[in-house]
């Protein structure tokens, strides 16, 4: 039988090399959480370990982004961007369920980028991440990577551009305008 995987050794591992920070003096029961907070940059991301069953997803993401929310607070001279790992007992969703869960847009609440979903029982994880390149992309490919060095199943999705976003990008490349950030995920 493999061993235990600690999730907060390995987003401690994988956000590190971000300058995010953990946490310790945030509340919130079953989460654990880290940050970096510059002038111009805020980033967090939170681990939510629970027993409970959940059936429905936007239950999963009422949770999700309620206690990032009450636990972070976004302001108009900076953006906030996180990216949440949940720990369940089982995971009955697939990837393709998951992409509506991740922001395409900046919004006044804090922009949701990603999410792992890490099933202990059967030892699987799904991770949805956004279209775009970001700060925080580097931690969860590391997570993921870590996840999958420890035996477990790894699926992946992308949640695409939409339509506004795919005529913003296809002008600006036939204009010779090169966004890196606006260039999908591979």
């Amino acid at each position: 039988m493999a061993p235990e995987l600690d999730l907060s050794a390995v987003i401690s591992a994988a956000a590190a090399p971000r300058q995010l920070r953990g946490r310790d003096d945030l509340a919130a029961s079953g989460w654990t959480f880290w940050e970096l907070r510059t002038l111009n940059r805020h980033r967090a991301i939170g681990l939510w370990r629970t027993d409970r069953s959940i059936g429905d997803a936007h239950v999963l993401e009422a949770e999700m982004r309620g206690t990032m929310q009450r636990n972070f607070k976004r302001r108009w001279w900076r953006g906030f961007a996180y990216g949440c790992v949940a720990e369940l007992g089982a995971v009955p969703w697939s990837a393709k369920d998951l992409e509506s869960l991740v922001d395409i847009y900046e919004n006044a609440h804090g922009v949701l980028q990603w999410v792992v979903l890490v099933a202990r029982q059967s030892r699987s994880a799904i991770g949805v991440h956004t279209w775009m390149e970001t700060f925080l992309t580097g931690v969860y490919g590391d997570t993921l990577q870590a996840l999958e060095r420890a035996g477990y199943t790894v699926t992946t999705g992308v949640r695409g551009k939409d339509g506004l976003l795919k005529f913003i990008t296809g002008v600006s490349a036939a204009r010779g305008v090169a966004f890196p950030e606006f260039h999908a995920r591979a």
